[in-house]
């Protein structure tokens, strides 16, 4: 297999994830792509990028994110990295429920009670529940990506979980079994 069909195939398996993440973020859909095309032709362009890579969805997760705040801080002039390590972005979960199964309006409930529950957490603890359980990161690759602790990040999503709990009692077990 040549490398640009490598790349292709790694492109094509990842785009959705990618994409999906940094619109969670709060980024416009422009320059998300731009990032994700800036992210592939840094690989494309580095022979050796992926080599030692052990898991390249989080590679991506984490260079996406990287190319982002990049964007974002060359769009707000000159910021010190230590003030956009501590500022949270938004994150912002559109939940989607595909079940051909459930009637629209069983789907339209189900989607308006996880934005709920969802939208009752900060921003930080939203993305931290989306990586854990949507995207299965462990903690140490999630604590990679939000540049905090492993221990800050279990915290994080246990303040999260617990909080959901508190207000949303055995149903938020539901949703996250489902």
């Amino acid at each position: 297999m040549r490398k640009t069909e490598g790349i292709a195939s790694i492109y094509n398996s990842y785009v959705n994830d990618l994409y999906t993440y940094a619109l969670y973020l709060g980024f416009e859909k422009e320059i998300i792509m731009d990032a994700i095309h800036d992210v592939f032709c840094k690989i494309a362009a580095d022979e050796k990028a992926l080599h030692d890579v052990s898991n390249v969805k989080f590679y991506l997760f984490r260079s996406l994110k990287n190319r982002l705040y990049d964007i974002y801080k060359s769009d707000r002039g000159h910021v010190n990295l230590h003030t956009i390590e501590s500022q949270e972005l938004p994150f912002n979960i559109l939940v989607t429920v595909e079940d051909k199964f459930i009637s629209k309006e069983e789907q339209q409930q189900i989607e308006n009670q996880i934005a709920e529950m969802l939208n009752s957490l900060t921003e930080r603890q939203r993305e931290v529940v989306y990586l854990r359980y949507v995207q299965e990161y462990d903690y140490q690759q999630i604590s990679q990506l939000l540049n905090i602790s492993v221990h800050g990040c279990r915290k994080l999503l246990s303040k999260a979980m617990l909080n959901l709990r508190e207000k949303y009692g055995s149903l938020i077990l539901l949703f996250l079994l489902s």
